[in-house]
């Protein structure tokens, strides 16, 4: 059965009601009449990577190995941080496995698919700037094809990583109307390519991801969560919340397309990678390593006073680092995690206990308990790429990100609350055998990968680590159309995605062997732009 998944980037249920309730998004209120819907319980760390490729995958970290946009491995050489991209996943994806099949699919702005493997449909990969767009997708002449698509413009298309930072510290009032408008029209462009494939060139399974949801709320999250909104907004207060609506208003619209276009005989099911909620404080983890004497930075380390948690550049950051000196350290506010470094074997696990310890004594400014929930990565990230997650993975209290600045203190109040992931997303679906109007509880993203194959007619494998959400099914319907299980088939595609060579650190970089001069160039550019190297 023809099946879309439609992905929302950090969506969250206490802004799609508030949304539903003004008005502002009446085809996702119709959905919900003629659907069911659900919590949808994200990852152990709930951001883009690990999540959408577990959903993609139906596997755990542990065993795809995608736990963050880097990760940092510990050599003889010295401390190296790797860029993750589809090489670095070890299981194959539901469009592998459907395609593989004979089925036909497509996948839109999907995290974790650039550089594009073969298909049977199209690839269009997210996070890949504009320029290298074209490069990264499959089949070569996609683009010659969508040409003519109204709004089809490459450089909105891409990630435009200038702009995406901008989103993440304080951003100057003048360029939030800019800024929520790139996103508008950046939308408009990936539906405008989802509307045209999926009228002339359909796929058994279409997903498109709008991530546009996740960066307005985390830039304006205090305007869209009815428990933070102004009260008596200024003019510019009031603008900014129009503009937000704005956003979501086209998204429910974009939806309304879709399911106009899917019909009475298919399948849509929305899905987020996490959910949303308010950061009130930053948590300067490194700071208090420092004070704990278990991290040294290489002279003075100036003091963020912009309540930041990303650095401009992070090579240039991790050289500021007294690694011979250091035995523990969080490199990046994405990983929520600290690594142990220069620690004998013999001396880990006390070690660990130790800095565990400490960890749960942190206070904030009120006194009350700022870290909740301390992940072991052999307990939370079990698997053969276990190694790739961090030491230890921190919860904190309001779910926000640590920030790996140096600081005056370690814990600081926000003057405004920011938005930040929440390990609770969404989870809907509508079409035939779908229960209507009604909430059937709550499922794992691992859940979403089985519920998409059986939509589209394929046995679920049997190494999948989900359940299938049977209760989104009528009895009837599944009885109809049983859920059939596959023998176990490995976690590697077969000559896809074999460990990746490229390597970021402070003294060097390379890249892997089996690119040619232009992809290794298109890699290079693509991290300067990021910041991991200079």
């Amino acid at each position: 059965m023809r099946t879309v998944l439609f992905g929302l980037d950090g969506a969250t249920y206490t802004v799609l009601d508030s949304l539903m309730k003004q008005g502002v998004m009446p085809n996702l209120s119709a959905f919900c009449q003629r659907g069911a819907r659900a919590n949808l319980t994200s990852t152990p760390l709930p951001i883009t990577p690990q999540a959408w490729t577990s959903l993609a995958t139906g596997r755990s970290m542990g065993h795809h190995g995608i736990h963050d946009f880097v990760r940092m491995e510990q050599t003889d050489q010295g401390v190296f941080l790797r860029f993750n991209n589809a090489r670095d996943n070890h299981c194959p994806t539901i469009f592998k496995r459907l395609s593989d099949q004979g089925k036909r699919v497509t996948a839109l702005n999907y995290y974790g698919m650039a550089p594009a493997e073969p298909v049977n449909g199209h690839i269009m990969p997210g996070f890949v700037p504009g320029r290298y767009l074209k490069r990264s997708s499959y089949p070569a002449d996609l683009f010659n094809r969508l040409q003519k698509v109204p709004h089809f413009d490459v450089s909105i298309l891409g990630l435009d990583l200038d702009v995406e930072k901008e989103g993440l510290a304080e951003m100057p009032a003048e360029r939030w109307a800019e800024w929520i408008h790139h996103h508008i029209e950046r939308e408009r462009a990936w539906f405008s390519t989802l509307e045209y494939l999926m009228e002339h060139e359909p796929s058994d399974l279409t997903a498109i991801v709008f991530d546009g949801v996740d960066k307005i709320q985390h830039l304006a999250y205090r305007f869209l969560d009815p428990a933070h909104a102004p009260k008596n907004p200024t003019s510019w207060e009031a603008e900014v919340t129009q503009l937000c609506h704005d956003y979501f208003r086209q998204a429910d619209d974009f939806l309304g397309r879709t399911c106009e276009i899917v019909g009475e005989t298919g399948r849509v099911f929305i899905a987020s990678d996490h959910g949303f909620t308010a950061t009130t404080e930053v948590v300067y983890i490194n700071k208090f390593l420092n004070d704990m004497g278990y991290m040294h930075w290489k002279g003075q380390s100036a003091e963020d006073q912009k309540e930041s948690i990303v650095v401009e550049r992070l090579t240039q950051f991790v050289g500021t680092y007294d690694w011979e000196r250091t035995q523990a350290v969080a490199l990046t506010a994405s990983c929520n995690g600290i690594y142990i470094v220069n620690v004998p074997a013999q001396q880990y696990e006390q070690f660990r206990e130790r800095l565990i310890n400490q960890l749960h004594a942190l206070r904030g400014p009120d006194g009350g308990k700022v870290i909740t929930e301390i992940k072991k990565r052999e307990e939370w990230f079990a698997g053969p790429f276990m190694h790739r997650a961090p030491d230890l993975t921190l919860t904190l209290r309001d779910f926000g990100f640590i920030s790996s600045l140096n600081a005056a203190q370690q814990v600081v109040t926000r003057k405004l609350p920011a938005g930040t992931h929440h390990p609770v997303g969404v989870l809907l679906g509508a079409g035939p055998g779908i229960k209507s109007g009604c909430d059937v509880g709550t499922f794992n993203i691992l859940d979403v990968a089985p519920l998409l194959m059986h939509s589209v007619g394929a046995g679920i494998p049997s190494e999948f680590e989900g359940v299938f959400p049977d209760a989104f099914y009528e009895p009837a319907a599944l009885a109809q159309d049983p859920v059939r299980v596959c023998s176990q088939e490995g976690d590697t595609a077969p000559g896809s995605f074999a460990e990746s060579d490229t390597v970021i650190s402070p003294q060097k970089t390379s890249a892997d062997p089996g690119m040619d001069a232009e992809e290794e160039m298109m890699l290079t550019n693509r991290l300067r732009s990021l910041g991991y190297i200079d």
